[in-house]
């Protein structure tokens, strides 16, 4: 190399050092797990660029130097708290701007002057570094004062003191709308100086005016909360208004309370609402009620409105009033779905008014039992300002009214109508039948008292029977105009106390004629009644019409022959047979049913409760076509049904355990010759029943061409293909050969369709020579007078085989039989809520839930001892069991549900086993069902058990003793 290259050679090198100098120092590096360190010149560490100690990665700031001391803050009152404020400065005038690695400010609060800061004076802080403005919630004074933090968590010196500082005061001008609400005020805080006079109006109240439910449309806010404070209850589309509430119909479902009222006892009021109910709806009611409460908070009663809306229904409205007990201080009003188990109920335009509030009747709230007998006077009314506009339609009635006191001439013209008068209400002749108001106090009499409770009403009449020798008691509860003729439908219940003794008790009617004299009496009573038995109920249409010259009926209560304790009446009515009359044709119809009368006066229809039932139809003529005797006889000139049963099996059943007859058949004329080589005769095709027995039978004539060997016919089963000299053998039979001589052949075969197989068999009739001379022939033929046959025939249902083999030896199992017996029940008994056994039913076998007085009610059944006995060791076959309904709650009929128990003898409270099987039942209805499938030897009865409220499964069948008790028909082999 010579010295101009070496020259060149360095200058090249200078220039890139230079360019190496000036150029990015790390743009081609990378770091690769690790971190790269930045030091100051002072050595020590500021910032980590890369992987981090805990794993992750970044650029982090260490060991920064403190952020200068920031100014200290500004503070001012405000709603609920203090405003506390930076502006962003710092107490140097030097520092400008907030150091590049500013975090955060942190603004500290204390209650006493010159508190030191900690973690616990904290209270928030501001994150930028123009400053900011931070509400501290206070409730007194407080100091405050700043300290700024940097991103390496180094802390400045705090910053000069704020304060004291508190908050501002509330004033209305201040308040949100919706900011305070129940839990911001301390008890009696608002008192009556805090009012502004108007200021609190119908809104503002949990109280409505006139209606006293403050949104009994559900509309507002106050039905809002209510509902998010019960969650089975919603808001639904309301009854011709945007909102209603919607309730779940559950067992766990709680009322709605709607508000509390201060009541006084006596007071009135009125309840109405409108509603409808789910398709699937199942409860007892849906109510709107009063909860009655004294001063000590303790519950006295319930005034309820009660409604059954139709399943699926439109929307209703409902109505009733009740009254305040005594000693009644609030009361609590609520809605409530009572014993839903299914489906929901809606509800709107909810009322409860008071019956008479600020002067004002409410309309149609006055009537026959707000008004005591001669309360109402002429001196107490106005002149002209009672007419027949203020008067309520049938509630003036002959005991509000002094004998002669309203005449002619205080009657205008046209205004007194039918609808103004009653002496009673829905055709029952008694006014107050159920002895609550101040009509029946006029009636008492000596020895006559109303009491409380009574028979599902608050009040009953009570009669002291008390007497030194047999008296009589009678009470008159009203009367009427008679006609000759009438009859009359009298009813009422009573209850005998423990210690009665008498005769009879009972209703009666004293026909008199126009001056008063004794005719004759109508009376339904009971005779031999048992003291101390409960309520009952004695009733039924009066054998003894109103004789001739009746003209008016008195209407009376009667306890003969009483010498000790007493009896209680409630619900008494007195109602006219519409269509009575002497003689001739007249159909009369009552509270129990119809009659009908022909011509002749003589009774054709009678469907009457409690009595014999008979139909008797006639045509244009007169002459009888039909008849239904009250012993269910019955007679048509012609009759089609679609199903027919027979001592409660059905005609198609009991038809099918006899035999059918022939179901295939053929006949031959002519001849089929073979020889030694197997030939087919006839093929015969069935369709095999596996619940049948069959005889398969081949008869013909043969002859042969040799008198010695034998002929062999063979029947054989193609299944559904065609059949061949092969197909399987079900039956074989020999015969020996006789020659030209015609010889009877018959080859019969029995054998169950099980042993077939269901559904379609080809049978093949063959036949050949056996140990005959060689070329010998066979002929099988039948004649024209003398056909051959080959048939299938139906003998019946399936039989067990029970045949053994027996040599004769006499040792020998004897051979099993099969039996079909029947078993007449021994016992049977209801069970009141699945529990205790019910002797108010006796030996009859209720299911179901009607009401709660007796709640889910379930039945069991026992037979007798010799039924297990003759099941020991046995095959059961078929277990039926026949019951006979004679109640369902609806006409169409019901569902009976059956399950099995183990009981010998009938117990005190209910158990079964759990296994159940569903039958569709009619009313009036006795059938034989299959409990095969449940039912073995060690069971000793069935038992009713639905353990379902839906109205379908309540039902009543037959027990022991009455007319179509149960039982079992069990086919076994043994």
């Amino acid at each position: 190399m010579n010295d101009i290259d070496i020259g060149t050679r360095l200058a090249a090198l200078e220039r890139q050092i230079v360019q190496l100098q000036r150029a990015p120092r790390l743009s081609h590096a990378s770091i690769e797990d690790a971190a790269l360190e930045v030091y100051d010149g002072e050595g020590s560490l500021r910032a980590v660029i890369g992987q981090q100690g805990d794993g992750t990665s970044g650029v982090i700031a260490v060991n920064g130097p403190p952020p200068p001391q920031p100014a200290a803050p500004s503070a001012g009152p405000t709603l609920g708290g203090i405003a506390v404020s930076w502006d962003g400065t710092w107490l140097s005038l030097e520092t400008v701007a907030a150091p590049l690695d500013f975090a955060r400010m942190e603004i500290h609060a204390g209650t006493t002057d010159g508190f030191v800061i900690s973690d616990t004076t904290l209270v928030g802080t501001l994150e930028s570094p123009r400053g900011g403005t931070l509400i501290v919630p206070a409730e007194q004074p407080h100091f405050f004062r700043l300290m700024a933090r940097n991103t390496s968590g180094t802390a400045s010196d705090p910053s000069p003191q704020r304060g004291p500082v508190g908050p501002a005061p509330v004033v209305a001008q201040d308040v949100l709308d919706g900011i305070i609400d129940e839990t911001k005020l301390a008890e009696d805080a608002v008192g009556r100086a805090a009012l502004q006079i108007g200021a609190v109006g119908y809104n503002e109240l949990g109280i409505g005016t006139g209606n006293l439910l403050p949104d009994g449309g559900f509309e507002g806010m106050l039905t809002a909360q209510l509902l998010l404070q019960n969650a089975h209850w919603a808001t639904t589309t309301g009854n011709n208004s945007a909102k209603g509430v919607r309730g779940i119909a559950t067992p766990a479902a709680q009322p709605l309370q709607l508000t509390e009222v201060p009541v006084a006892p006596g007071n009135r009021f009125f309840l109405a609402f409108d509603a409808r109910v789910s398709a699937d709806f199942a409860a007892e009611s849906v109510r709107l009620y009063m909860r009655w409460v004294d001063a000590d908070g303790a519950i006295l009663s319930h005034g309820i409105l009660k409604a059954s809306p139709t399943p699926g229904g439109p929307w209703t409205r409902y109505s009733l009033q009740v009254q305040a007990p005594a000693n009644a201080a609030k009361a609590v009003v609520a809605l409530s779905i009572f014993q839903g188990t299914a489906g929901t109920a809606d509800i709107d335009n909810a009322e409860v008014r008071t019956v008479v509030g600020a002067g004002m009747v409410l309309a149609d709230s006055i009537g026959t039992t707000e008004l005591a007998a001669n309360s109402v006077v002429a001196s107490k009314v106005v002149a002209k300002t009672l007419t027949a506009r203020e008067v309520k339609a049938q509630s003036l009635t002959g005991a509000e009214m002094a004998t002669n006191f309203l005449l002619a001439r205080h009657v205008a013209a046209g205004t007194l109508t039918a609808t103004h008068l009653a002496i009673g209400v829905d055709g029952n002749l008694i006014a107050d039948p159920s002895f609550e108001g101040a009509i029946t106090q006029g009636r008492l009499t000596t020895g006559w008292t109303t009491v409380s409770p009574a028979n599902d009403s608050p009040t009953a009449l009570r009669v002291d029977c008390t007497a030194a020798t047999p008296t009589n008691k009678n009470l008159q509860l009203g009367s009427f105009p008679a006609l000759p003729g009438q009859r009359v439908w009298l009813s009422v219940d009573y209850q005998l106390s423990t210690d009665w003794v008498g005769s009879k008790v009972g209703i009666y009617v004293r026909w008199e004629n126009a001056t008063g004299g004794l005719l004759g009496y109508s009376s339904i009573n009971t005779v031999g009644a048992t003291a101390g038995s409960g309520w009952k109920t004695v009733s039924g249409v009066a054998p003894l019409a109103a004789p001739a010259q009746a003209v008016t009926g008195l209407i009376k209560l009667l306890a003969d022959d009483g010498t000790a304790g007493s009896v209680l009446f409630d619900n008494a009515s007195c109602r006219i047979v519409a269509g009575s009359r002497p003689t001739g044709s007249r159909a009369e119809i009552s509270p129990i049913g119809l009659r009908l009368y022909d011509d002749d006066g003589d009774e054709a229809i009678s469907l009457v409760t409690g009595m014999p039932n008979y139909l008797t139809l006639r045509d244009s003529t007169g002459n009888s076509v039909a008849t239904i005797d009250e012993l269910g006889n019955a007679g048509f000139n012609d009759l089609s049904v679609s199903g027919l049963t027979v001592a409660g099996t059905r005609l198609d059943n009991r038809l099918s355990q006899a035999p059918r007859g022939l179901v295939a058949v053929s006949r031959q004329y002519s001849s089929v010759t073979g020889s030694a080589n197997e030939m087919g005769f006839v093929e015969l095709a069935f369709q095999a029943d596996v619940s049948r027995m069959y005889r398969i039978v081949v008869d013909c004539y043969v002859t042969a061409s040799v008198d010695t060997g034998e002929v062999h016919v063979t029947l054989r089963d193609g299944g559904t293909a065609t059949p061949t000299v092969t197909s399987p053998t079900i039956q074989n039979r020999v015969f020996p050969i006789a020659g030209a001589t015609w010889r009877p052949v018959r080859v019969e075969l029995i054998r169950s369709g099980a042993s077939f197989g269901a559904g379609l068999h080809r049978l093949l009739s063959t036949f050949h020579a056996q140990w005959a001379p060689a070329g010998a022939q066979v002929t099988l033929f039948g004649k024209s007078d003398q056909p051959a046959h080959m048939y299938v025939e139906d003998i019946g249902p399936a039989l067990t085989d029970t045949g053994v083999y027996n040599t004769g030896g006499g040792i020998v199992t004897p051979p099993k039989q099969q039996y079909e017996k029947y078993y007449a029940a021994s016992w049977s008994g209801s069970y009141a809520n699945r529990g205790a056994y019910n002797s108010y039913y006796n030996n009859q076998c209720l299911q179901g839930y009607y009401s709660s007085t007796n709640g889910m009610q379930a039945s069991l059944i026992g037979f007798p001892g010799s039924l297990n006995s003759d099941l020991a060791g046995a095959a059961i076959q078929q277990v039926q069991l026949y019951l006979y309904f004679a109640h369902w709650y609806n006409n169409s009929g019901g569902t009976a549900v059956v399950r099995v128990h183990g009981h010998t003898a009938r117990p005190g409270s209910f158990s079964c086993e759990g296994t159940a099987l569903g039958f569709n039942w009619g009313k009036n209805v006795g059938q034989w069902v299959d409990i095969t499938s449940i039912f073995d030897a060690n069971k000793r009865g069935v038992a009713l058990d639905p353990q379902n409220s839906a109205a379908t499964y309540y039902g009543r069948a037959e027990g022991v003793g009455e007319g179509h008790p149960p039982q079992l028909k069990v086919t076994y082999v043994k």
